[in-house]
């Protein structure tokens, strides 16, 4: 019934004649009505990659020494300089071993002295043949062993040092604190995250992006980044484009640079619009469409300038076009006025 009825709607539309009173045929007067042509161009879908904020400086902040966490001086949403404390790791051991270091060290240096005299004196023998050759390598072997334990003594001393050092947990560059994982009383070890950082200054919005439209994407390409928590959408650049896909989802991972914003924060969630790869589309006039239930009919002006009844499928609306998926190959003339006066065939007269 659904197709019968499609059918008739064709057939009224296409009655271009009606008969008089004494049953002949006759022609429909012209219609006037206003001509355009229909758009073929190149052009592109806008393509929506959702990703979230991040920075090109995000960092997290690990201990190099062992110890027991004495205080916390930041928390999160603090903004620090580079080399501002963040908290403190208890170094009594590290001060115990460096005490044992530096004495280990001076008793290689008092070793060294001893070898240092008698490698001395022994040249000075052998020199007036008071001593055998042996005996002199002998004395020398002692000197550069005490030599190089003096050496390791040394590196002993300033590996305590450092690690003292280390106790103190500086901020590597100026920074906001995203995140703290830790509290006072937590045993601290190296390799442990302890805190998370970010530089404000130098937010980006990485996001990912089908192989088929990223192959289309290069590196200084403007992208509208639209943020959750903002009203107005954002405009970056593209920064950097992941050299591979991943394997699973076939999606490429891409980086856009974004201007400081207070108001941006690491974390946000958005959506990118990118353009995809471009073809060619036809557009047509909204006011040139004639809809007949699910019909969507475009009355194209022939050369005689009679109207042909053109069954068109129409795709996504831009403005007040659409976009022709079928039915129009691009450049036709079509009518724009007066379409319901129009059946195919009748005359057409531009007004």
């Amino acid at each position: 019934m659904r197709k019968l009825a499609i059918v008739i709607v064709i057939l009224s539309l296409m009655v271009s004649c009606s008969k008089n009173d004494t049953g002949e045929l006759k022609k429909l007067p012209p219609v006037k009505t206003k001509f355009t042509k229909t758009e073929k161009v190149i052009t592109s879908d806008v393509v929506e990659a959702p990703g979230q904020i991040t920075s090109i400086k995000d960092a997290y902040v690990m201990a190099k020494s062992i110890g027991t966490i004495l205080n916390i001086q930041v928390k999160a949403g603090d903004y620090v300089k580079k080399g501002q404390s963040l908290l403190t790791i208890d170094s009594s051991d590290i001060k115990a071993k460096l005490q044992q270091a530096k004495g280990a060290l001076a008793q290689a240096e008092a070793a060294y002295t001893i070898a240092k005299n008698n490698y001395e004196r022994f040249k000075e023998l052998y020199k007036r043949n008071a001593c055998s050759k042996v005996e002199l390598e002998q004395m020398e072997f002692r000197y550069n062993q005490a030599k190089g334990a003096v050496e390791m003594a040394k590196g002993a001393v300033n590996e305590a040092k450092a690690y003292i050092k280390y106790s103190k947990v500086v901020a590597p560059f100026d920074a906001i604190v995203v995140e703290r994982m830790v509290n006072i009383g937590d045993f601290a070890a190296p390799g442990r995250p302890l805190l998370r950082i970010i530089d404000p200054k130098d937010l980006r919005f990485e996001c990912t992006i089908g192989e088929s439209d990223a192959k289309y994407i290069q590196k200084g390409d403007t992208v509208k980044v639209k943020l959750d928590t903002l009203d107005n959408e954002i405009e970056g650049k593209v920064s950097e484009i992941s050299g591979g896909s991943d394997f699973l989802t076939h999606t490429v991972t891409v980086r856009i640079a974004i201007p400081f914003d207070k108001r941006l924060k690491a974390g946000m969630y958005g959506v990118a619009y990118f353009n995809s790869s471009p073809r060619e589309r036809v557009f047509v006039p909204e006011k040139c469409i004639l809809h007949r239930g699910e019909l969507n009919i475009v009355y194209v002006v022939g050369k005689d300038k009679t109207a042909k009844l053109t069954l068109v499928r129409l795709g996504k609306k831009f403005g007040d076009k659409y976009e022709v998926l079928s039915g129009l190959n691009g450049n036709e003339t079509v009518a724009c006025a007066n379409l319901s006066k129009i059946s195919d065939g009748v005359k057409l007269e531009e007004m």
